[in-house]
């Protein structure tokens, strides 16, 4: 089965073709914040063409489900949804900190934090021990709040080694996931906190899946909170 993996969920578009033997067949990264939309739908086609794959062959389409800000992460979850859609092949989320982190511990062998940046002073956090298990988080944390004990990669904050999810890593989760006899979940209900908060509550339901082996997410945003902006009442009809 070969597997087209996406994520946009930090400042690198990264897209991979890989094969259920986790052969690499082709993966390309482009790492500008600014240009999700526009680097995407190339870097599909370029990773394809590279491959010799043809779209029909994919048999899995998996996608980095965040979190991360907004406008990024669903870029590449819509794109996701859109091809398995018109193909009728699955699509599965992956915590993106899961993928940063899984690569870390592989080049370093130690415990690891994951940091990437969710917005102005505050960065999207994670803790993962020397076997890439997710210890705690992800939460949203301020700069001033941050205690790191262990190695800091990512891409932001005070990060040793910078780092961002790996498409192909991406995907190697999730085949490795699925040959190890884990379902494809169809709903995680992860509610959102009011703006402002840390996001404990999706936390904790994501920490339960993991000590339970569970790392495969429906394709559905970890958004952790609500944004600050709201729907003027105008728009909602209310004046």
């Amino acid at each position: 089965m070969l597997a087209l993996a996406i994520d946009t969920a930090t400042s690198a578009t990264s897209v991979s073709v890989v094969s259920d033997d986790g052969r690499v067949r082709s993966t390309r990264q482009v790492v500008d914040a600014r240009r999700h939309v526009e680097t995407l739908s190339p870097l599909i086609r370029e990773v394809l063409e590279d491959a010799g794959v043809e779209m029909a062959a994919l048999g899995i389409v998996a996608c980095g489900v965040g979190p991360g800000p907004f406008t990024g992460l669903r870029v590449g979850i819509a794109t996701a949804l859109a091809i398995g859609e018109g193909l009728d092949i699955p699509v599965v989320g992956v915590c993106s900190l899961d993928v940063v982190a899984r690569a870390a511990v592989r080049d370093h062998g130690v415990p690891v934090t994951v940091l990437t940046r969710a917005r102005r002073a505050e960065f999207c956090w994670a803790e993962y021990d020397e076997r890439g298990l997710r210890s705690s988080g992800p939460l949203i944390k301020n700069e001033a709040d941050l205690a790191i004990d262990s190695l800091a990669v990512g891409d932001s904050g005070p990060v040793q080694h910078v780092m961002y999810p790996s498409a192909a890593d991406l995907a190697d989760v999730v085949l490795e996931r699925l040959a190890a006899g884990e379902r494809i979940p169809a709903t995680v209900d992860l509610p959102e906190e009011d703006a402002g908060q840390s996001g404990t509550a999706s936390a904790r339901i994501l920490q339960d899946r993991a000590r339970r082996g569970l790392l495969l997410l429906p394709p559905v945003p970890i958004y952790l909170r609500r944004p600050d902006a709201v729907v003027p009442a105008s728009v909602m009809g209310g004046a």
